[in-house]
């Protein structure tokens, strides 16, 4: 039981962290956040169509 309560107490620490983190973000880090994802998911998708070209 002393596990489960470790991993559930630090899985929402860094939840908490996270979100801190994030809401203390300004207008122009939020944008280079949206782009670092936006090129992420777009090299992900790019990855899938590839995939059956091998």
């Amino acid at each position: 039981m002393e596990v489960i309560y470790r991993i559930q107490q630090w899985s929402n620490t860094l939840l908490d962290e996270t979100w801190g983190f994030f809401s203390t973000l300004t207008q122009t880090e939020w944008f280079v956040v949206l782009g670092i994802v936006a090129a992420l998911g777009f090299l992900c998708m790019k990855g899938f169509t590839q995939r059956g070209t091998l």
